[in-house]
């Protein structure tokens, strides 16, 4: 093609047609300007469509972290629920100043404590990489903004939880022996039955504990989950769940 050029350039220089060698010259120039926009056009449409397809892929793994962050979220929510609801229970004791071993029993659970720790790693590396800035303004970059802030609220509201509870169930080890508590819970109930301990004995130690104020401090503590961490997590739950259906749309999966 070049020699083919050079040809007719040539023809025209030797037939001295230097006007029309002047025009052949011109249009030689458009074409290959031509040429090289539609090259950087196909360029640019491959980076777009490369980077198109890998900014997808931080998407779909974020959405499978969220995915799974979800479930945490769901047997987390179920587990302080079943707290609440025996928490609510002892309450009500407290109030009508009545005593149920099996309700003090129960809301011994309001010891236990949980966190929700989000999986980062996709969002992590979606924020060191170059993609991050074409989700900006969109509706998604705002929910993903809005989970991981809401993530960190949890995050804040289970530690301020699990520490009031820690503080309060060091000031009860002084104020109750807790070993016949302990070994009912823990111990082999055969084990527990051939000992010398009573059954009245054991009733004694979780009416102690039912009296005790750093337990009743507890259990109100952990009804107030209900709205201070439990409403939290669903709304996260929520979030998370809005933002799979958005990288859906975006990356037509």
């Amino acid at each position: 093609m070049i020699k083919f050029f050079k040809k007719i350039r040539y023809d025209l220089m030797e037939k001295n047609k230097t006007g029309k060698y002047f025009k052949y010259a011109v249009g030689e120039i458009v074409l290959v300007v031509i040429g090289i926009l539609i090259a950087l056009q196909i360029n640019n449409w491959n980076e777009e469509k490369k980077g198109k397809a890998e900014l997808n892929q931080y998407l779909l793994s974020l959405k499978e972290n969220i995915k799974g962050d979800i479930k945490v979220l769901d047997s987390l929510i179920k587990k302080r629920e079943v707290i609440v609801a025996y928490c609510k229970k002892e309450q009500l004791n407290f109030l009508n100043k009545t005593f149920d071993f099996n309700d003090t029993r129960y809301a011994l659970y309001s010891y236990r404590d949980f966190y929700f720790k989000p999986n980062t790693s996709a969002y992590d590396g979606l924020k060191n990489s170059p993609y991050l800035g074409k989700l900006n303004g969109s509706d998604l970059n705002n929910l993903i903004i809005d989970y991981y802030a809401k993530t960190h609220q949890m995050a804040e509201a289970e530690k301020s939880y699990n520490d009031y509870v820690e503080t309060l169930e060091a000031k009860m080890a002084y104020d109750v022996d807790r070993t016949l508590m302990m070994a009912y819970i823990f111990m082999n109930n055969d084990e527990l039955k051939a000992t010398k301990t009573t059954q009245e004995e054991i009733n004694n130690v979780f009416k102690d504990i039912h009296d005790s104020t750093a337990f009743r401090n507890i259990v109100s503590q952990a009804v107030a989950q209900e709205w201070n961490i439990i409403t939290p997590y669903k709304r996260g739950k929520s979030i998370g769940l809005h933002i799979i259906t958005e990288i859906d749309k975006m990356t037509d999966y």
